[in-house]
């Protein structure tokens, strides 16, 4: 048998085990700096509007925020999620769907996540995206965070994600301004990560690939008269 098909069936091999398997898991952050939905923004008044965040995945699966509602009678109009790369609420969307808020947020003080799927969309681990909405009703509300309670003026927490924060067009709040930013809204996104048997096979066939082809280059070397 050929030497190379030999060697690069020997690697494909080995690299396509964990497919048989349990080659990738599914991972979600999630991150609640508000739990007690003391602050929270409508969208259509300051959007754009969205959360930065650090890829930890290959591929995103879904984006997820929590909503409300401060204006229930308003209409109840699709809201558009848009995925950029890094921290900025506008570039090239990597991805775009429009949703509408659940039956369940019907009055103020309801609360919800919505979860928004995504085809897998590819991304670098340990780089900046950003999730950001647009709306066209002021009916959808984020939950934010820290909590705050303004009988005191004190905060109930401090920065609950370091990996991101909220980004506004507008003014929100004072803490979510500037490099003292601490805010961050209710928000989840589901990623798929390999195991990492997946890598250490995939290492091993490309090692072995490589040998025999080291060996393949020796063997056919110019013949010597």
């Amino acid at each position: 048998m050929n030497l190379f098909r030999t060697a690069t069936f020997a690697a494909l091999s080995l690299a396509a085990l964990p497919a048989t398997a349990h080659a990738a898991e599914t991972v979600t952050l999630e991150v609640t700096s508000g739990p007690l939905a003391t602050r929270s923004i409508t969208a259509s008044f300051f959007d754009p509007i969205g959360q930065s965040f650090t890829a930890f995945s290959q591929t995103i699966t879904s984006i997820g925020f929590e909503f409300t509602t401060l204006n229930a009678t308003a209409p109840n109009s699709p809201l558009t999620l848009q995925l950029f790369e890094g921290e900025s609420l506008t570039g090239t969307s990597l991805f775009t769907q429009s949703f509408t808020l659940p039956g369940s947020i019907a009055a103020r003080g309801d609360r919800a996540f919505v979860d928004v799927a995504l085809p897998n969309v590819p991304v670098m681990s340990g780089a900046f995206y950003t999730a950001v909405l647009t709306a066209t009703s002021n009916r959808a509300a984020l939950i934010v965070g820290p909590d705050f309670v303004p009988q005191t003026g004190q905060f109930l927490g401090g920065d609950a994600y370091a990996g991101g924060r909220l980004l506004a067009t507008g003014n929100i709040f004072a803490n979510c301004q500037g490099a003292g930013n601490n805010c961050d809204a209710n928000f989840r996104v589901t990623g798929v990560i390999p195991e990492p048997s997946t890598w250490a096979m995939m290492l091993v066939g490309f090692g072995a690939l490589g040998t025999l082809l080291r060996r393949r280059r020796r063997l056919s070397g110019p013949a010597i008269a």
